[in-house]
């Protein structure tokens, strides 16, 4: 346990630390993040007889964050979809690969590149036409609701689901999960979310659409996680982190979550 607060303690220091000063720092924090999450998923499949292009998915991942640091969606779109054509056809000059190797290797690539690209997108801060009522800039602002409404979903749904929890959710993927917790964890995200947006300048229907959505895809990348350790057969993706196994079993909600604020973002921008 002390090992375990010890890392949460350094890990929250630095990570705002790298949020605050933002830019091309924090592009390189999360592309070095995504590729120990690259090689945690391959040692992952490994367990199903997987093996990932892991150069090549790489040099991949790192071009699409790389063109995520531009802030352009146009450009980083195209990226993706050129990378992902590219590792597809892959088998056709990699002599050893296979073609569920070549899948899973796309997968693991569009995967990582757009949870932590849209993290990217989000410091950025390009979402927004105007300040926050919190003087905050705009790319922090936007960070601090994602890692909020992670945080509240997970902390309220182990509280709710360790004080009142009876029903299993999804026993076959984690037998610890139950429907009380994940209740508990949606309305008090739901709720921390919204107040905080209010606060920045959101409205009240936009405060709430974007905590909604955080509400959903927080456990829906937990689960998807656990999901993946279940069918390979392991208990964490990796040992990284010491108290707290690796870089996908403490990123997986976030890399669902940045997408889904990024794209009521745009709905709202657009809107």
């Amino acid at each position: 346990m002390r090992v375990r607060i010890t890392t949460s303690v350094i890990g929250i220091i630095l990570t705002l630390g790298i949020v605050y000063v933002g830019g091309w720092l924090f592009t390189g924090a999360a592309l070095l993040l995504s590729l120990a999450g690259l090689w945690e998923l391959g040692r992952m499949l490994v367990k199903l007889h997987v093996d990932i292009l892991l150069a090549p998915a790489a040099v991949s991942l790192a071009a699409i964050l790389c063109v995520a640091g531009l802030h352009s969606l146009p450009y980083y779109m195209g990226a993706l979809s050129f990378v992902f054509v590219v590792l597809l056809f892959s088998i056709l000059f990699v002599s050893q690969a296979r073609v569920h190797d070549v899948i899973y290797s796309a997968f693991s690539v569009v995967y990582l590149g757009i949870g932590f690209g849209a993290m990217i997108f989000l410091r950025g801060g390009t979402m927004l036409e105007d300040g926050t009522a919190l003087l905050l800039p705009q790319g922090i602002f936007l960070i601090l609701i994602a890692l909020i409404g992670t945080w509240a979903s997970d902390s309220f749904a182990y509280f709710a689901g360790k004080r009142y929890g009876r029903h299993k959710m999804a026993p076959h993927i984690s037998p610890n999960k139950t429907v009380e917790g994940l209740i508990g964890g949606t309305l008090g995200s739901v709720i921390l979310t919204t107040a905080f947006c209010i606060a920045g300048g959101f409205d009240g229907i936009h405060s709430g659409l974007l905590a909604i959505f955080i509400a959903i895809a927080a456990p829906v990348g937990d689960l998807f996680e656990s999901y993946l350790k279940r069918v390979c057969d392991i208990k964490d993706s990796g040992h990284l982190i010491p108290g707290h196994g690796g870089v996908l079993d403490r990123f997986d909600s976030l890399l669902f979550v940045a997408p889904a604020m990024f794209f009521v973002l745009c709905f709202m921008q657009g809107g």
